[in-house]
């Protein structure tokens, strides 16, 4: 595991902890999960509103200010499919395409391989739509910012 990189506000190392989320496949009470916790000695659990949210959280992915930790060193238990949490559902896919599009049009990209390495340092989630969901979308938005760009240089 991973040596805890994680800093408070004054930029010095947290005290080593652990973020654990359980999950069952039905409900589960509050009262079952406390007596589950109880004897670690922890903080109280708290419900999670997304189960996507707090896994992307235990790495920091949507935090680039942040030291990012790898996927590799979130570790499942009893069959958990970490992998299912980092997939974009269709909701995902259409807010990731809406940003990508709304990029390339601010900031004139009029190159597809420019803005392959852009989605590269920018996100996982921008690469996953851009070469596997949207590419003839997106090649179209680039071609229309070169031609834009052309007609406005006669």
């Amino acid at each position: 595991m991973q040596q805890n990189q994680d800093l408070n506000p004054d930029n010095t190392t947290k005290k080593p902890h652990w973020h654990v989320m359980l999950s069952s496949d039905g409900p589960i009470s509050l009262k079952a999960v406390t007596k589950i916790v109880e004897p670690l000695n922890v903080p109280a659990p708290q419900k999670v509103g997304s189960g996507r949210g707090m896994i992307r959280y235990f790495i920091h992915l949507d935090n680039p200010e942040k030291y990012q930790y790898s996927r590799d060193e979130i570790v499942a238990h009893c069959g958990a499919d970490v992998e299912s949490y980092f997939e974009l559902t269709k909701t995902n896919k259409l807010n990731v395409m809406k940003d990508i599009i709304t990029y390339i049009y601010e900031n004139k990209i009029d190159n597809y391989a420019d803005f392959l390495m852009i989605c590269i340092q920018h996100s996982d989630d921008w690469f996953d739509v851009a070469t596997n969901y949207n590419t003839l979308a997106i090649n179209k938005m680039i071609d229309g910012m070169w031609l834009k760009k052309k007609n406005e240089l006669r």
